[in-house]
């Protein structure tokens, strides 16, 4: 692919100006933002410097996407060479960012352990797994042998699942179903009368603060272990 002669143009201009790059890279449904320098542009090849525990984010994806600036509009690049020990990326391909930014960065944060999830609909009773849970509503997974044509996009549901400190049981409605191999992927948005939001909302917060503990733990050992003694 070919990058948008607009943005390489807008890539310059922001290099001469000595101004980051915001780069937004997710782990664990995690949205992360961190800073990145542009050391040097040669064609559509952009590297950057990034001295953050998300390059590490860069590395679960094959693409990430840059925030605007005073000089740059949202746009997605795909990402070429890592250097870890030198904080260095390389990133090219890049394209305009479209329309779905905002639904990215929604703190959407996935379990520390298997939480199990009942969907009800009507009378029947789905057992699922809780895949990722936010502000809005959760995703759940389940096999593709146990799913009912009933759970489809629309459908009107009951959600019956316990996080660490709080039971929760509320309604809510089907937005989108996704097949992978065996398994299928159920969006689910909470009613808007969804009276334990403020229990989620502290659910989010202790689990993203667990997630961002282990980035950095992760980052810190694998940074040891390439990097020679001194």
């Amino acid at each position: 692919m070919t990058s948008n002669a607009q943005i390489l143009s807008d890539l310059k201009i922001i290099r001469q100006e000595n101004q980051p790059l915001e780069l937004l890279t997710t782990y664990k449904g995690v949205p992360f933002v961190c800073k990145a320098w542009i050391e040097n542009l040669e064609g559509d090849v952009a590297r950057l410097k990034v001295d953050d525990p998300a390059i590490l984010c860069l590395d679960y994806g094959n693409q990430t996407r840059v925030l605007g600036s005073d000089y740059f509009e949202p746009a997605v690049a795909r990402l070429g060479k890592m250097d870890l020990a030198n904080s260095i990326i390389e990133l090219t391909d890049f394209t305009y960012i479209g329309t779905k930014l905002g639904e990215r960065m929604i703190v959407r944060v996935e379990p520390g352990e298997r939480i199990q999830v009942l969907v009800i609909n009507e009378d029947l009773e789905t057992g699922a797994e809780l895949a990722d849970i936010s502000m809005s509503g959760i995703g759940v997974r389940m096999q593709e042998k146990a799913h009912h044509l009933a759970l489809r996009p629309g459908a009107a549901v009951v959600l019956d699942f316990q996080l660490p400190e709080v039971h929760i049981q509320t309604s809510g409605t089907v937005l989108s179903l996704l097949k992978s191999e065996n398994t299928i992927r159920l969006s689910i948005r909470f009613a808007q009368d969804f009276q334990q939001r403020a229990s989620v909302f502290h659910y989010l917060i202790d689990r993203r603060a667990e997630i961002e503990r282990e980035l950095r733990e992760i980052y810190s050992a694998t940074r040891q272990t390439i990097l020679p003694a001194s």
